[in-house]
């Protein structure tokens, strides 16, 4: 049943990212801690994301914007460690906390306010964006949205929006996943559930690549706004059904 939950989660996580460019993680971590631990979840959200993102940062390798990408991604490697120490150091009910927080305050920005922000392409912009997305991949894995709104904000051309930001995606999980290996939290106990999580990512990732090259650039940014209202009005009821459905099956 653990196993079957995990891999429809990462089913739909990838089909939404690799459809709009982000949602793998905020789906991802806000079900799968549900019924394992906070920082399981983390680590298994890493190791499934990369080959996901990679794979779409290579189908569209000739549209990413290396100028613009290398400010953030350098950034959100140096504070990746620090989410990464912070999130071995709390307990799990003060996690899940934060990220509750930081999840309503997201979908608030996105709904209200992202068509007002304008951000301009800079070093300045783009290393606060890194800067907050790397320490937030590292804690939650939920370094997208930060990376979601200055992306949108400087490009217009869909490809370009989507290589650029799933090549981040790529180096920022890639360093994340490296501190988990290299402090000792990834354990060959997570096989199954890998394995559970590539499957659904694969097939996710596949019915999301076909959704997006029937997208437009406004379509994006507008499913965008509707996905982070949705999870808004939606997140008290999901939580609550499923902590009834599956609150039994924590992983130990």
């Amino acid at each position: 049943m653990i196993y079957i939950l995990t891999a429809l989660v990462a089913l739909a996580g990838s089909c939404v990212q690799s459809s709009s460019g982000f949602g793998y993680a905020i789906i991802c971590m806000a079900i799968w801690p549900m019924f394992m631990p906070f920082y399981t979840a983390s680590i298994l959200e890493a190791i499934a994301a990369f080959f996901m993102v990679i794979y779409i940062a290579v189908k569209l390798w000739k549209f990413i914007d290396w100028k613009l990408l290398l400010p953030p991604v350098i950034m959100a490697t140096v504070t990746s460690l620090l989410g990464v120490n912070t999130l071995m150091a709390l307990d799990e009910a003060v996690l899940s906390k934060i990220m509750g927080t930081v999840l309503l305050v997201l979908a608030v920005y996105f709904i209200f306010f992202s068509s007002k922000v304008h951000l301009k392409a800079g070093l300045v912009s783009g290393l606060a964006a890194g800067a907050v997305s790397g320490f937030c991949g590292g804690l939650f894995n939920i370094g997208g949205p930060p990376m979601v709104a200055y992306f949108l904000s400087v490009t217009d051309d869909k490809e370009k929006y989507n290589a650029t930001l799933q090549m981040f995606f790529t180096i920022n999980t890639v360093s994340v996943f490296l501190i988990h290996v290299f402090q000792g939290h990834v354990s060959g106990a997570m096989l199954p559930l890998v394995g559970a999580a590539l499957a659904g990512t694969a097939v996710g990732t596949a019915v999301g690549m076909f959704l997006f090259r029937r997208l437009t650039m406004t379509g994006i940014k507008k499913g965008g706004i509707y996905f982070y209202d949705v999870c808004r009005k939606l997140s008290p009821f999901i939580l609550n059904l499923f902590a009834e459905t599956i609150g039994r099956l924590h992983i130990v």
